[in-house]
This record gives structure tokens, sequence and C-alpha cells, in this order.
């Protein structure tokens, strides 16, 4: 616990997240509901803000661990001046952990929840003072990028350094297995694809049809997600390299659930083995070894869409396997889109779209299997 003065006001820090009574009273149920999510894989936080008479702001913040961002999921104030002042100390509150598990962040996020508790002009005016600036909007896909969805957020960022020059239009996968085919799609958009509509109506037409091109049933191994990426670039005309991989086995991969289960693993390995053929067809390049992570950096910073496969579980205690976009490099860190929102433990789209992973959060993830292997599919940009 910490304590320090702002504009003769006082803070107080604590972990957790605690919404005080005497701020709680008038706030509707569904608001007071953000605070009650569990959340402790985020490491919550509670500023508080004091003045002569007693709490009058608190602010909640959390971030997933090994990423280099914190994100502030609720303010309630009693006027703007609290308000202001809880956002600045939740700014100022961003400490490293000791065991590095969470990096001092590059970027504070403002998480607005318009149908809770929406900015008026005064504080998004104290916003934009303290260095916020609204993010783009999302393409409506998962419930938090959705206009009439009650889930729906925006997100407000203040860089504390440089700020990423390479986006790309953020989609959340709305399935539980599309995740290699909304990786792509997200590189694809930002070059011009443009399959993806701002009303959303046939947005999952388009991730389900790519995942069925893509997929070795369920997963999207490296090789056969470069050869859907290289028909689409191809056919699209997108400005757009061929692909490459970089794979650091000779083994299918991927199939560690089906090792019991010999006709399916069978199965997946004809599969994947039919990639491979398509793959030399194409002239997709396949090299077997293992990138660093400094490799995958100069990658990216030289001008390519990197897609790592991953594991979740350090990012959000999820054993499972995933795909991520990482198109932009800031010092050390990749920019990464990550199409998984883990709503039920608090995530919006705001804690997955431009989020940076220092270099040694990105070696952490991005090994999979027993024993480990990494998988990059590489897209140089025209």
């Amino acid at each position: 616990m910490t304590e320090t003065g702002v504009r003769s006001q006082s803070i107080e820090i604590r972990d957790g997240a605690e919404l005080p009574s005497a701020l709680a009273t008038g706030v509707p149920e569904e608001r007071r509901g953000l605070w009650n999510v569990e959340r402790d894989f985020w490491a919550p936080r509670t500023v508080l803000v004091s003045g002569d008479g007693g709490v009058v702001a608190a602010a909640l913040t959390a971030g997933r661990p090994h990423t280099a961002y914190r994100k502030i999921v609720d303010v309630v104030a009693r006027d703007t001046r609290a308000f202001r002042a809880a956002v600045e100390a939740a700014v100022a509150d961003a400490p490293a952990d000791r065991d590095g598990s969470r990096p001092a962040p590059l970027v504070v996020k403002f998480e607005e929840h318009p149908s809770l508790a929406p900015l008026d002009a005064e504080r998004e005016a104290e916003l934009a003072a303290l260095g916020f600036e609204r993010a783009a909007d999302p393409v409506p896909s998962v419930p938090s990028t959705r206009p009439e969805d009650p889930a729906r957020t925006r997100s407000w960022e203040k860089w504390l350094g440089a700020a990423p020059a390479y986006t790309v239009p953020y989609y959340g996968q709305t399935t539980d297995v599309t995740c290699g085919a909304v990786t792509a799609m997200m590189a694809f958009e930002a070059e011009g694809l443009a399959r993806f509509g701002a009303d959303g109506a046939d947005n999952q037409t388009h991730e389900l049809d790519f995942w069925r091109r893509a997929t070795n049933l369920p997963a999207c191994e490296p090789i056969g997600l470069a050869v859907a990426a290289a028909h689409e670039i191809e056919e699209s005309g997108l400005p757009l390299r061929r692909p490459r991989v970089i794979l650091s086995t000779e083994q299918p991969v991927l199939l560690e659930e089906w090792a019991d289960e010999p006709f399916e693993l069978r199965l997946r390995e004809q599969l994947q083995a039919d990639s491979l053929r398509q793959a030399a067809a194409l002239g997709v390049e396949i090299e077997r070894r293992w990138a660093e992570v400094s490799e995958i950096r100069d990658l990216v910073a030289s001008g390519a869409d990197v897609f790592l496969l991953i594991a979740l579980e350090p990012l959000i205690d999820d054993s499972s396997p995933h795909w991520v976009l990482a198109h932009d490099v800031i010092g050390d860190a990749l920019i990464v889109s990550d199409p998984w929102v883990e709503a039920e433990h608090g995530e919006s789209w705001v804690d997955t779209s431009a989020l940076p992973i220092p270099l040694a959060g990105i070696d952490l993830i991005t090994r999979w299997g027993d024993p480990a292997y990494r998988g990059v599919v590489v897209v140089p940009r025209a």
C-alpha cells in the first residue's frame, strides 16, 4: 500500500478490486459488476482518491501478465476533478513486478463502457488533457466490439513513449477455433482486403470461410495456414509477398490431443502432408529451424506481418495453442493483436488490440508441445 498527494488529495493504492461503499451508493448493479469479475490472474488494483470529505474517487486497473500495458477498467468519481485525479494516479501506478512477469507498461488504456458509464464532454476533455486518444473502433465481431451490444467498450490510449506506427483493424474471433484465420484476416484487412463490414452482418461468414480453407481439423497448423494465406493474397491481389514458414520441427504439429486415437491422428497427419505438398506447389518456403525472438522482432520491424503460434496459458491461464498477429515494434516489444478476448474474466477488445509484449514474454509464449517447438508464418508487405 502506498500513499502520496495529488492536488491536495491523498491517493491510496490497494491490491484487488474494491469499490468503497461510500461511492457504490447510487451506482447501478450492472456497473458494480465490473468490480466483481474474477480477474485475479490480471492483478487487479484499486486506486482510491480521498479529500476532506472522505473517498471521492476509485479506479480499478488490471492487465495480462508478461505484457506491457495496464487497463483502467472503471473510474467512479464524485466530480470531474476527482475523476482526473484517479486517472492520473492510475497512470502513475504502473510499476513492473520484480519477477518480470508484469513489465512496466508502454501504454495505459482507459476502457469506456457506453451502456454503463458513458463519458461526458468534460471527462473526455480531461482524458485528452492527460494525453489519452480515442482508438479506432474495432470491426464488429465479439460482443465488446458490437455497437448494439450492452458489453460494447471503447478504448482510450495513452502511450508513454512512441505509439505504434502500423495498426490493423481489430477483429475478435467468434468461435473457439478460428484464431489462425482471424490472425491472417486482420493482416489482410489492413492491406485492403475489405471483407469485414462495418455492420457486422457477414463478418462471421468470412471468418468461417477462411478457417475452413486453412484448418486441418480443427487446428490451423503453420503450413496449412500459410497455404491458405498464399491463396488469398494471390486471388485478392493484396500488396503482400508470398508467406514463408519457420518451423522448428520436421514432424506434424498440434496433434497432441490425438496421441491416443490412431485413426484420428492418421487423418490429421495426412492433411498436414497434403498442406506440405500444396506449399511446395505454390512456392511457399519452409525453413525447419528455431526462430529466435530477436529475429522475429527484426522481421516485424522490417515491414512483415508475423503470425505467431503461442501458448495462451502464460497470458490468460488457458492451456490452449493459439495464433496472434505481430504487426509493429516499439523498442524491444512486439505490438500484437490477439483475436481471443477472455470476456469471462473481464477482458474486452481493449485488452487484446495493439497489445505490447516484450521479447521476454514473446520468448515464453511462442513455445508449444513437449518437447517445445516454435512456429511462425512471415508475410512481408510489398
